[in-house]
């Protein structure tokens, strides 16, 4: 019997069912566990907004504590992100997820990670992802209750494991595989066909960062933004933390679900900013099949036999009922191969067979200078990212850190590619030296967000694209937000920290923007006098392109447009304006009785208790995403700017930094004051001062624990 197995994160997959059982899942006792904590000594410090401050003598006691604080607010998604790195999603939550636990298989995840864990990734890199293992452990014995069966126990390769899934799909790799699963990439078609979103929450939507040099700031500052845009919750959603070990750990920041160490944020001496690239790193070929043997593909004039596993998918349903599902997967010489209506499609994407990316994240976390820096991004195994960096010395940089494959000239990488010839399958990545970047500019200013590498300043001193061969697949393409950049900071010649401030909330559009370019189409069409279409002409003719909460024409113009942003972002066809815009009309006047009301009344920031009004729509600088609530009868924001950090640097070296969270620290726990205790702050475009020193933590402190060795 065949049955198709809807889910929620990457390629569609028909599974064959094959039986089911009645069980009662085997547990583990987590009591057990409770011992762990003698290996360790951490002081965990709670601030006035329930952040945690996590102290200890070692590297491991602070991973340890990580682990611990981040589980005491959130276990139910750090449960979900390590049973989906397993390929055990669906077993706890059924048919939904069998789509990331079969693309885990797909993946050969496990198969990279049980070969290379003891023998390329580091001792220390082991030592502390394991210490992270035993911390949610340690948490799980104290909270037996809360535990899924057969999650105990995690260990290590649950977390380096973690790296070797997730970082592809930053830059849509599950995009690319569902569109051949699917059958919608077939001869002819380029690759911009494949990036039709699936209906998975996407990794990240946006993000911006910027640096500016003592020369390009009013007092001599080194200034950085750090302005990820992600989904306001779940499995990457930020949390934030402060880390600091007697052995050089010291970070403040925020992190994900599963994650042992800050992503981005700042030490003592350095800091840096992540946003998204997203070049050409997934490659498709057509393999020719032998019409008389199914299972084997020709390469080089000779045919090869395609290896063929099980995927099976234990799936729950109804209590202790688990199905379990199968279907065949096959791999060729290039890569996991697809059988489709279509034909045989295999792929190759940067990225498959890594398994140390800790190594090179801890290397960031321990860097003192530049050069520790740049020397742990030349590790080579981040497949993408791009990071904004700045020191107290008032170095800045932009650095396009990406694996670009080394392919052949002469090809068109962007189409399909033939699966008969092995000099199409690359082997090698450009070093870290011959990746685009921007290193101390005459301007004193780096950016990104989400644009091109070729634009990351105004004047000289940025990466040229004359420089990178085409077969690289870097992306050219400008944002809204990267218009708004150039130009707000592009005039600016000294920059002050209020004014950084004030431009990070710059809620406007580009005239030659997606948006702006829309709005000037409609303007065209020619409409009835006196119908709401040439009544809604008219408000959108006065509209200054920006969306404050008191705006009466951002409503109209966001809504029209929002369908439009949102495609261009995600490299999908645009739908038709026309339609769009009459939705528009017909949503303002059934909900708000008026096609202009104030933004602010139709976009909310909702947590808990709280609903405020909040500045703010896609693809401007100060970054929501909302979905149309229709019993409330609003926008909900559910993503875009949610963790945001100002770190700055005195000509001295003195480091200090402010920060806010979309909601709280108390991710899950409803009764807690930290549940939404930032609501206000992050919706009146506010911030508070991280206490970094212990005189300023112990004066703030709102709860203290000590967990291990004499506790």
């Amino acid at each position: 019997m065949l049955k198709k197995i809807v889910g929620a994160a990457a390629a569609s997959v028909l599974l064959i069912y094959i039986g089911f059982a009645i069980t009662a899942p085997k547990s583990v006792d987590p009591e057990q566990y409770l011992a762990l904590a003698n290996a360790y000594d951490v002081r965990i410090v709670r601030d006035a907004y329930g952040v945690p401050h996590i102290f200890g003598a070692r590297d491991v006691d602070v991973a340890f504590g990580l682990a611990v604080a981040h589980s005491e607010d959130d276990f139910a998604t750090i449960q979900d992100v390590l049973l989906a790195t397993r390929g055990k999603l669906a077993t706890l939550h059924g048919p939904k997820a069998a789509k990331t636990d079969y693309l885990i298989q797909f993946m050969r995840v496990w198969d990279v990670v049980n070969a290379g864990y003891e023998t390329r990734v580091s001792a220390k890199a082991r030592a502390h992802a394991e210490a992270y293992a035993d911390g949610i452990n340690f948490y799980a014995a104290e909270h037996p209750g809360n535990i899924a069966a057969n999650f105990l126990p995690v260990t290590g390769k649950d977390i380096v494991a973690g790296y070797t899934f997730k970082t592809p799909l930053f830059y849509g790799f599950d995009q690319d595989v569902a569109a051949v699963a699917e059958g919608r990439y077939g001869t002819g078609l380029d690759k911009l066909a494949l990036l039709i979103p699936t209906d998975a929450p996407q990794p990240d939507i946006g993000s911006q960062g910027i640096a500016l040099a003592p020369s390009r700031t009013d007092d001599g500052f080194t200034r950085l933004l750090v302005n990820s845009h992600q989904p306001l919750t779940g499995p990457v959603a930020w949390y934030e933390a402060r880390v600091k070990s007697e052995e050089g750990w010291d970070m403040a920041g925020s992190t994900f679900p599963g994650s042992p160490l800050i992503i981005h944020g700042h030490g003592p001496t350095l800091g840096w900013a992540n946003t998204v690239n997203k070049p050409d790193l997934v490659d498709v070929y057509a393999l020719t099949i032998n019409p008389d043997n199914e299972n084997q593909y020709l390469l080089d004039g000779t045919w090869h036999d395609l290896e063929v596993r099980d995927a099976a998918i234990n799936v729950t349903f109804f209590g202790p009922i688990r199905w379990t599902f199968h279907e065949p997967l096959y791999f060729s010489a290039h890569g996991p191969v697809f059988k489709t209506a279509k034909g045989a499609f295999a792929m190759r994407w940067a990225g498959m067979g890594e398994v140390d990316t800790l190594d090179l994240m801890l290397g960031l976390n321990k860097a003192r200078t530049q050069e520790d820096f740049e020397a742990a991004l030349a590790l080579g195994t981040m497949p993408s990212i791009n990071y904004i960096y700045a020191d107290k010395d008032g170095n800045i940089a932009h650095y396009y850190n990406a694996m670009l494959p080394k392919r052949l000239e002469g090809v068109n990488w962007q189409g399909l590619l033939p699966g008969d010839r092995s000099d199409l399958i690359w082997t090698e990545y450009y070093p870290f030296e011959k990746v685009p970047r921007t290193v101390n500019p005459p301007s004193g200013f780096v950016y990104n967000a989400n644009n091109s590498p070729y634009e990351a300043t105004t004047g000289p001193g940025g990466a040229s694209r004359a420089d990178f061969p085409a077969t690289m697949g870097v992306e050219t393409h400008m944002t809204n937000r990267a218009l708004r950049i150039r130009e707000i900071f592009g005039r600016d010649t000294s920059i002050s920290r209020e004014e950084l401030h004030a431009y990070k909330y710059d809620n406007s559009y580009d005239k030659n923007s997606v948006t702006g370019k829309a709005i000037s189409a409609i303007l065209q069409f020619d409409f009835v006098e006196g119908s709401d279409q040439k009544k809604g002409q008219k408000i959108l003719e006065s509209w200054d392109m920006s969306t404050g909460v008191n705006n009466r024409a951002a409503a109209l113009a966001v809504l029209t447009t929002q369908p439009l942003v949102m495609a261009n972002m995600q490299h999908k066809p645009a739908p038709d304006l026309q339609v769009t815009y009459h939705a528009a009309l017909a949503l303002l006047k059934k909900h708000f009785g008026r096609l202009d009301p104030e933004w602010g009344s139709v976009n909310r920031l909702v947590r808990g208790d709280k609903n405020l009004p909040v500045a703010g729509a896609p693809d401007v600088l100060r970054a929501i995403y909302a979905d149309f609530n229709e019993e409330a009868g609003h926008l909900e924001a559910r993503a875009g700017d949610s963790y945001i950090m100002f770190v700055e640097w005195s000509p001295s070296g003195a480091v200090s930094s402010r920060s806010v969270h979309n909601f709280g620290s108390a991710t899950l726990d409803k009764n807690s004051p930290h549940y939404s205790d930032q609501v206000p702050m992050f919706a009146a475009e506010s911030d508070r001062k991280l206490p970094l020193d212990m005189a300023a933590l112990e004066a703030e402190k709102t709860n203290e624990r000590h967990i291990g060795r004499g506790h």
